[in-house]
């Protein structure tokens, strides 16, 4: 019996697309033959509700974040794994102007929730290196990404809605059922969707050993760092790389993460892995998401690039809506929009 929807590709999008559907009683089937992420790999699962040098709201925050916490709880309730747990972001001052910039921000209208404490906080000058201070920016969290991946994915074998096979585009042309691409940035490369506007970024990152460091709270300086579920294991990083070579790690990004490390803290670290990964963004931040224009059973979840952790919950269950009960799309992130035009 074929099924409803088919979902190529179980990353975020693919993982949180296909459990909005199932909580509709839609019947699903996800193609997925790689255990390792690229996008996914490279994420270090942060959620920050404040972002930029001007410190302003993330877009559509109000509804992204609320959004997130319930559906990564009632994922974390079905498959009985903790992956995901709010924590505080301090952001480190660079100087006299960014204490005044950050805590006039902090006073208008609609960030109050973000800033419960519109005092400059110090943290231990022996481990952090913050002459000027951190603001504590709430509202924030993580999520063990490759854990939240691995757990899912057993979730859906014992369901017998994961197949561990590949699902072509020529596959898609005659399928019976709607077919949904999640595949990341492979789908800029080639298929139904290779013409909308991607931006197409590679990431590295680094896993540290700090001892005796600062595991209830997301740092976040000249790169940002994160608790991992693993004790005295942080993520650092990640980097932009728009124009790249090869999809592997470099030294010079390694290198790169190092001198930020070497800027924040005064504590030694220990690298012991270094990752890479290629996001699917698109040009003007906004996610790809809808059926093709011609092939109107074919459509895309796509293109979170960076925010996929606070992105993808939401409008998982936006498209879902507009799936199974024909709620339009907002016509921001409507892919026939931007198909049509081009």
């Amino acid at each position: 019996m074929a099924s409803d929807i088919i979902i190529v590709g179980q990353g975020i999008c693919g993982s949180l697309l296909s459990w909005s559907l199932l909580q509709k009683g839609i019947s699903v089937k996800v193609y997925d033959i790689d255990a390792d992420h690229s996008a996914t790999a490279a994420a270090s699962g942060i959620i920050n509700p404040i972002t930029g040098k001007r410190f302003v709201k993330s877009w559509m925050v109000d509804e992204l974040f609320p959004a997130a916490d319930k559906t990564y709880s009632e994922i974390s309730q079905a498959i009985g794994v903790h992956f995901y747990e709010k924590l505080p972001i301090y952001k480190l001052l660079e100087s006299v102007k960014e204490q005044n910039d950050l805590s006039a921000r902090a006073t208008e209208t609609g960030y109050e929730q973000y800033f419960t404490n519109t005092d400059v906080q110090y943290l231990d000058k022996g481990k952090v290196k913050n002459e000027f201070g951190s603001f504590v920016i709430n509202g924030g969290g993580k999520m063990d990404t490759q854990l939240f991946i691995n757990s899912y994915r057993t979730f859906l074998k014992n369901k017998g809605i994961l197949i561990e096979e590949p699902f072509t585009y020529e596959q898609a042309l005659v399928s019976k059922s709607k077919v949904i691409f999640c595949n990341g940035y492979k789908a800029a490369q080639t298929g139904f969707f290779r013409d909308l506007t991607w931006q197409i970024v590679k990431g590295e990152y680094l896993l540290v050993r700090i001892k005796d460091f600062y595991a209830d709270r997301i740092i976040s300086g000249d790169t940002t760092i994160s608790p991992t579920s693993e004790k005295d294991i942080y993520y650092a990083g990640a980097t932009y790389q728009w124009h790249y070579e090869t999809e592997a790690p470099t030294e010079q990004y390694k290198n790169e993460i190092i001198e930020s490390l070497n800027k924040m803290l005064h504590v030694p670290f220990e690298v012991v892995y270094h990752g890479a990964g290629i996001r699917p963004s698109a040009k003007y931040r906004r996610p790809f998401i809808g059926f093709h224009p011609e092939y109107k059973h074919v459509g895309i979840f796509n293109g979170m690039g960076t925010k996929g952790i606070s992105l993808s919950p939401y409008f998982a269950e936006h498209f879902a809506e507009h799936i199974v009960n024909g709620k339009e799309l907002l016509p921001e992130v409507d892919v026939k929009n931007i198909l049509i035009k081009s």
